[in-house]
């Protein structure tokens, strides 16, 4: 395990064998085809705001053999390897949400951000990942809501 990643490992009380073997600091591996369409199925709404890519998540939803080999081949990479040039394209837009009452006060909104509907698919997938060793640690806050 990379020097890096273990102080933090160690502090979420996450043991090394719960990583990917020969992939340093990586909670989980690859993820098999079966796996990329249940998180599509299930995760990727339809009629959500798009995010700066414009393309709405039915397109994802709806993709060829091909385009979800693309995908795939994509989203294991950012779980498997050194995503450093990776992190320009993983952009969102910041978006204020009503939530009620007057729509003058701050306080009746809340900030979210608007994924293209690939990365939200990836966010799902880490998402799910940390939630599995981050939970039952009981590290987060009961006030700490979003992501959960």
């Amino acid at each position: 395990m990379g020097e890096i990643g273990l102080p933090l490992m160690v502090k979420l009380l996450i043991d090394p064998y719960k990583t990917a073997e020969h992939q340093a600091g990586r909670l989980s591996g690859e993820l098999t085809s079966q796996i990329i369409k249940k998180y599509v199925a299930v995760c990727l709404k339809p009629g959500n705001s798009t995010g700066p890519d414009r393309c709405p998540s039915e397109l994802t939803k709806t993709m060829t053999d091909e385009e979800f080999q693309i995908v795939k081949m994509w989203v294991n990479e950012i779980l498997t390897e050194d995503t450093s040039r990776q992190r320009a394209t993983m952009n969102g837009t910041i978006s204020q949400l009503h939530k009620g009452g007057g729509t003058n006060k701050m306080s009746d909104q809340r900030p979210v951000v608007l994924l293209n509907s690939v990365h939200q698919l990836l966010n799902y997938v880490i998402n799910e990942r940390l939630t599995k060793n981050v939970e039952p640690a009981d590290i987060l806050e009961p006030v700490q809501g979003g992501g959960r």
